[in-house]
């Protein structure tokens, strides 16, 4: 089997899924960084959408970070990220389905929208997801991760967006509420994750990458 390319962004919170996967599951690959301000016309020439992250293993490619991640587990299964059991196999995808169609795009939606009056609808349904997001921890406990003691897609879906949670509370005056102490001790376990150590950032490196975004200079 070919050596394995991927293709990312620091920046990037679904790029981060796949260097995170990429890592708990010790996946020898090479990285190739895709400035998202001013994108090659090299990486168009691979990339079907332009987007990142990427990964190519020979000829192939896949793209989309859920299907990457999904790929990764069936590619390399000798440290698995999803459990055998089908019914808790379809549980971990409804979390992460969850994550892309409900969490995800009012957590971005938050940061990207220019338009106070907009503003408000939105932090209510990003509260509400959260609300949603520490109930379901509450039942996988012991925990700590999201389906129990072990790590799964499911943390790794999530993570990178509170990772980012900075940007939130810098621009939008948005903070992850105490309440939330399932979400708070899960955040915990995940920070100290080997994977999570060689990959995180600093908030500073976040809240001034995403500044154009944020200010209306890029195109999202």
């Amino acid at each position: 089997m070919s050596r394995l390319q991927f293709y990312g962004n620091d920046v990037c919170p679904f790029a981060y899924r796949v260097r995170l996967a990429l890592a708990e599951k010790a996946i020898e690959h090479e990285s190739h960084t895709v400035d998202l301000l001013n994108i090659p016309a090299w990486y168009y020439a691979i990339s079907p959408s332009g987007k990142v992250p990427l990964v190519k293993q020979g000829g192939e490619v896949v793209w989309e970070s859920t299907v990457i991640n999904e790929f990764l587990e069936d590619a390399y299964p000798e440290i698995p990220l999803l459990p055998k059991d089908p019914v808790a196999r379809a549980r971990a995808r409804i979390w992460i389905e969850f994550c892309n169609t409900v969490f995800q795009p009012n957590y971005c939606g938050l940061v990207f929208e220019l338009d106070e009056n907009k503003q408000g609808g939105i932090r209510g349904v990003l509260q509400d997801s959260l609300k949603s997001l520490d109930e379901g921890l509450a039942k996988s406990a012991p925990g700590p991760y999201w389906l129990g003691e072990q790590i799964s897609l499911v943390d790794l879906a999530y993570y990178p967006f509170f990772e980012h949670a900075p940007v939130l509370s810098y621009y939008r005056g948005f903070d992850i509420q105490t309440k939330y102490s399932h979400l708070h001790h899960w955040l915990a376990a995940m920070r100290e994750r080997p994977s999570v150590r060689d990959n995180q950032r600093e908030a500073e490196f976040y809240i001034e990458a995403y500044k154009p975004y944020v200010d209306g200079t890029a195109s999202k």
